[in-house]
């Protein structure tokens, strides 16, 4: 089984930086590239500064409590003797920080800059058009046997288009209660599994890094019971709760 876990950029960054890549940066290709060439170190004259090279694989650059929590369950899951036939793989929505300039999703070995995460809260819906991110997108999504959304409200709003598609693949939320209408539970296979302050107190973790810690947890299991818990999921995704609170 191939799985593929959807996560949303955090402002927790290894990189503090006063000028990250910014919104404004963004609003011309030759201003957004001159800043990431800006951002890898070099100078306007091409000589390359080492101690000012800010860029990281995406999965490397954030420090957040969520992916502290989801890095510890891949590194478990990935460790395992069984790891192969069923893999896992980390992507990110948003395409901006790239350094190779690609406008497509972001894999975890990906490179990316820092960035204020901020102006990634008031995204516009991407429609079917030109740019072809949406159909990127569900591309992507359609080359897993299941996947696992940890994104916020305005990252599914942006990204509506995608979610509208109907698919073959089960795609499971991870949203509180009050954040379920961000989802259209009608279309089929795509699930929601509430998360909220109960949950948060039985995995004894923050809101922050609760979906992390939903993950981390369901590949605690997969390493104890056997990796069958993602099939048990896939088929019946409200099983994903009663698994990660074993014994807890």
């Amino acid at each position: 089984m191939q799985i593929l876990i959807f996560n949303s950029y955090t402002t927790g960054q290894k990189h503090k930086l006063d000028n990250p890549l910014s919104a404004e940066d963004c609003s011309s290709p030759d201003r957004l590239k001159s800043r990431i060439k800006e951002l890898c170190g070099f100078n306007d004259e091409g000589w390359h500064d080492n101690s000012r090279d800010y860029r990281l694989p995406a999965g490397e650059m954030f420090s957040g409590p969520l992916s502290v929590q989801l890095k510890e369950g891949l590194k478990q899951i990935r460790e395992h003797e069984d790891y192969g036939k069923t893999s896992i793989d980390l992507y990110y929505p948003w395409y901006y920080c790239r350094v190779d300039g690609k406008q497509s999703p972001v894999s975890e070995n990906d490179i990316i800059v820092p960035f204020d995460t901020s102006p990634l809260h008031e995204l516009e819906v991407l429609e079917f058009d030109e740019s072809e991110v949406p159909e990127r997108t569900v591309d992507l999504l359609e080359s897993y046997d299941l996947v696992f959304s940890l994104l916020r409200p305005d990252d599914i709003a942006s990204l509506q288009r995608v979610f509208e598609v109907e698919r073959s693949v089960p795609i499971i939320f991870l949203l509180p209660k009050s954040q379920r209408k961000a989802v259209n539970e009608d279309l089929p296979n795509v699930h929601v599994v509430e998360t909220g302050r109960t949950l948060q107190k039985r995995l004894r973790t923050t809101n922050w890094a609760l979906k992390g810690a939903v993950m981390r947890r369901l590949c605690e299991a997969a390493c104890r019971d056997g990796f069958q818990v993602f099939e048990e999921v896939r088929k019946d995704p409200q099983q994903l709760r009663e698994i990660i609170l074993q014994k807890s």
